[in-house]
């Protein structure tokens, strides 16, 4: 009796150590998937929605700029980007600044619709569809239609905006 009961112990050990090693194996041998062409999104739906409604709001923040509150803004949207951003960010706002100020320029901007192009775990972008209404010197505003492509990447705060194309 003893050596069947320790057989059939070593059995279950092995068949245990077996789901183990198969259960390790699924949750650490596994590598992230990358977005391809036939599957740009291969993160979960939560987190890709959490994404393009942050950048969203974050392309509405930083087309939104106000002749008189420049410097502030600038400020204020930097801190939406990952350094390297905020830094070329930063290079090209001041000839943007000199132009604002000297038509005494205000710009809204809102989001018209947002949707997911590619995701993944380090990388989001996001398609912004965005309606300017800009008013220079006082006078009659005009309107725009502009498409964003956002670059978001996730950081311990939050997902930060790496890249925006406009056209």
């Amino acid at each position: 009796m003893r050596r069947r009961t320790t057989g059939l112990l070593a059995v279950a050990c092995l068949v245990l150590a077996a789901l183990a090693a198969g259960e390790a194996w699924y949750l650490w041998g596994i590598s992230d998937p990358t977005p391809t062409t036939q599957r740009p999104v291969v993160i979960g739906d939560v987190d890709a929605q959490t994404a393009v409604e942050t950048a969203a709001q974050d392309a509405a923040a930083i087309f939104t700029t106000s002749w008189r509150t420049y410097d502030q803004h600038l400020a204020r949207v930097t801190t939406l980007m990952t350094p390297d951003m905020a830094e070329r960010y930063r290079k090209t706002a001041e000839p943007v600044k000199q132009r604002t100020v000297a038509a005494r320029a205000v710009t809204s901007t809102r989001v018209a619709g947002s949707g997911v192009v590619r995701a993944g775990t380090d990388e989001v972008q996001a398609l912004v569809l965005l309606d300017q209404r800009t008013s220079q010197n006082g006078g009659v505003p005009s309107f725009t239609a502009r498409r964003a492509l956002v670059t978001m990447v996730p950081s311990d705060g939050g997902w930060l905006v790496d890249n925006v194309q406009t056209q």
